[in-house]
C-alpha cells in the first residue's frame, strides 16, 4: 500500500495534467457545434477560389503536369494531352480558362542533366483550354541531344 501512495505523490502534477487534458477534450467535444470548421467538416473542393478572399493566399496553381521524355504525361492536375512534342519541347494542353494575369513555369524533371534548361515558355488561353508551349535547350550528353522530362504549371497571383 505505501508503494501506491509513493507512486501517487511522485506523480501527482502529472495525473492532474491528464485529467485536465481529457477533461478539455470532452468538453470541446460536446459544447462544439457540429459543422463548425474542422478537418472532419471539409470536404475535397469545398474551399475554392472563389470563395477565399483575393487578400488571403498570395497565389494558385491552375494546372500542373509532369511530362515524361518521350510526351507521355506521367500526371497531372486535370486532363493534359501533349502536342508536337520532341522531347526537346512541344506543347501540352488543358481543359479551362485561365484569368488573364496568369504565367507559366517550366523546369527540367529528374533524372535532371546538368546542362539541360528550359529557354522559352509561354501560355495561352481561349475557347475552354489553356496550352503551354516550351523549348528545352542545352541538353547535350556525351555530344548526342538528349530528350528531357519536364515538369511544367501555370501559377496566378
Amino acid at each position: 500500500m505505501t508503494r501506491l501512495i509513493r507512486h501517487i505523490r511522485a506523480n501527482v502534477i502529472a495525473y492532474c495534467a491528464l485529467f485536465v487534458a481529457l477533461g478539455g477534450t470532452s468538453y470541446a467535444a460536446i459544447s462544439i457545434p457540429r459543422n463548425s470548421i474542422g478537418s472532419n467538416q471539409l470536404r475535397n473542393g469545398s474551399v475554392t477560389e472563389k470563395k477565399l478572399n483575393r487578400n488571403s493566399i498570395p497565389g494558385y496553381v491552375a494546372f500542373w503536369a509532369k511530362i515524361y521524355s518521350s510526351g507521355r504525361v506521367l500526371a497531372s492536375s486535370a486532363p493534359a494531352k501533349t502536342s508536337g512534342w520532341t522531347g526537346l519541347g512541344g506543347n501540352i494542353s488543358f481543359r479551362g480558362e485561365l484569368p488573364n494575369n496568369c504565367f507559366p513555369v517550366a523546369a527540367i524533371g529528374a533524372p535532371a542533366i546538368s546542362n539541360g534548361y528550359v529557354s522559352t515558355v509561354t501560355s495561352s488561353s481561349d475557347s475552354g483550354s489553356t496550352g503551354i508551349s516550351l523549348n528545352l535547350g542545352g541538353n547535350v550528353l556525351n555530344g548526342q541531344r538528349q530528350a528531357l522530362s519536364v515538369n511544367v504549371a501555370e501559377i496566378c497571383p
